[in-house]
């Protein structure tokens, strides 16, 4: 999985990560709006096949929109851990 950052600014990140599918872009997109700083947040996929995703995160001033996508995957990460301790409990 590459990540690679198209453009970085005070608060507007915008970036593309290769091997994502629209699962993990549209939970990262719904964890990010949890943020009270985070004004806007979504994705494109420019072509179906061969598209990569590229998101664009825009927070209120003197929020870092980096940090913001960094705390999203953290939760996102830890929310999967539980899902799959509770599953393979229940699942036996």
């Amino acid at each position: 999985m590459n990540v690679r950052i198209l453009e970085d600014k005070a608060n507007r990140l915008m970036f593309e990560v290769e091997g994502v599918t629209h699962t993990v872009s549209n939970a990262l997109k719904r964890q990010l709006f949890q943020n009270e700083d985070v004004k806007v947040a979504g994705y494109h996929v420019s072509h179906p096949l061969v598209g990569k995703p590229r998101y664009i995160v825009e927070t209120k001033r003197g929020s870092d929109p980096k940090k913001a996508v960094l705390e999203a995957i953290k939760t996102l990460r830890k929310n999967s851990d539980e899902l799959a301790k509770k599953a393979s409990k229940e699942l036996k």
